[in-house]
């Protein structure tokens, strides 16, 4: 289960055009997961087009606060060095899916040798950011517990930084991993560098891949979010699309234009929203979901028309914040083969105490029998003790 419900998709503004007065998106799901979406808003920003905004994000727990970075004169790193002091500046030089990945690799998949990735950021004036962009390479339950029989166990990116006379100290435990193929990472250096430093290093024992690493000045300029009014929000089963891999590497990409209707996938057991208007359930927060099944998808407008016209040299840029949950079918999971039971912000855990869940339940029933009504019948027969 998903231990942080919001997460924020960066959109550039020559990624989302007006269409007949609307924008439109479409979120689906590809994998063998069970989502459960609460919300779906998007924002738009407008701003310079000499600057970049970019949401606080990666993976952390407890969850990032919501933040907004405004930033100006990207530049790559002077110098950036693996594990083994190998050059590898021009890896993570821009984003081509060439990345550092001499790292040795544990027979578990989503481990790796404890490795680091050493920066020299050249000089640095001012309040300075660093934009991690790159993709994790996950372990799953069963990673995990088959790793912690090795003893074992995952060290989170942390953030080191050499002083003057040589010494490395450790200025964060933990900057977060990508989510999303690609995500990019921003990490507020400000009040973390010392006069004259200049040295980091990014040390953990996680297959992260790095593909492109870069300084900026953390500035203003830009306007606040403004919500888009959604105009139509459906639900239907439309398949899957067609997974790529361009040069033979991960990370997957899909080909949204090609679909198949064959799902390589399994299906939860249990209970699914029905296709059709989902509008109600997603306009807030409220643990009333679109409980979705691998293939589906929500297709989404929102209202273009009332956007202010642009003053020259002006761009926008777009947030879609999405808050909710996901559950993958792993057999080392939480109840990994059912949608029961429903996840609820304010849960203790996962799942949740049987008090809990009867409370949530009856608070919620309603809805449930509303919406919950598209049957997904067990995979594999229940095997009972016969006594």
């Amino acid at each position: 289960m998903s231990a942080d419900p919001l997460e924020f998709v960066r959109i550039r503004g020559d990624q989302l055009r007006p269409k007949d007065g609307r924008y439109e998106i479409r979120v689906t799901n590809e994998l063998e997961e069970t989502l459960y979406v609460d919300r779906l808003q998007l924002l738009s920003i407008a701003h310079p087009a000499d600057l970049d905004v970019f949401p606080n994000e990666g993976l952390t727990d407890p969850p990032k606060p919501f933040r907004l970075f405004n930033l100006r004169d990207k530049r790559p790193v002077a110098l950036a060095l693996d594990h083994d002091g190998h050059d590898v500046t021009g890896r993570v030089r821009r984003v081509d899916r060439q990345y550092p990945d001499g790292f040795a690799v544990m027979p578990f998949r989503g481990y790796a040798a404890q490795h680091t990735l050493t920066l020299d950021l050249g000089p640095v004036t001012g309040p300075t950011a660093l934009l991690l962009t790159g993709w994790t390479d996950y372990a799953f339950s069963s990673d995990n517990v088959a790793a912690s029989h090795a003893g074992l166990s995952l060290s989170p990116p942390a953030l080191e930084i050499r002083d003057a006379s040589g010494v490395w100290r450790t200025a964060l435990g933990d900057i977060g991993i990508p989510v999303g193929r690609p995500q990019t990472l921003v990490v507020d250096l400000s009040h973390l560098l010392r006069p004259g430093e200049h040295l980091l290093r990014i040390s953990t024992n996680m297959r992260i891949y790095w593909d492109e690493i870069r300084t900026a000045r953390i500035t203003s300029g830009g306007e606040p979010p403004r919500p888009l009014q959604p105009l139509t929000q459906q639900l239907s089963e439309r398949g899957f699309s067609r997974p790529l891999r361009p040069d033979g590497h991960e990370p997957e990409t899909y080909d949204y234009s090609q679909v198949s209707t064959r799902s390589h996938w399994k299906t939860m057991a249990g209970r699914f929203t029905r296709v059709g208007d989902v509008g109600a359930l997603l306009a807030s927060t409220d643990d009333q979901f679109v409980v979705s099944k691998p293939g589906d998808q929500i297709a989404m407008s929102f209202d273009a028309a009332g956007e202010a016209p642009l003053p020259a040299g002006w761009t926008r840029t777009f947030l879609l914040m999405a808050d909710g949950f996901s559950k993958e079918m792993d057999i080392n999971s939480a109840s990994p083969d059912h949608v029961e039971p429903l996840p609820f912000h304010g849960m203790s855990r996962y799942p949740p105490p049987v008090p809990e869940q009867e409370a949530n339940r009856a608070a919620q029933q309603r809805y449930r029998d509303r919406y919950n009504t598209r049957l997904s019948p067990p995979w594999l027969p229940r095997i009972e003790l016969v006594k």
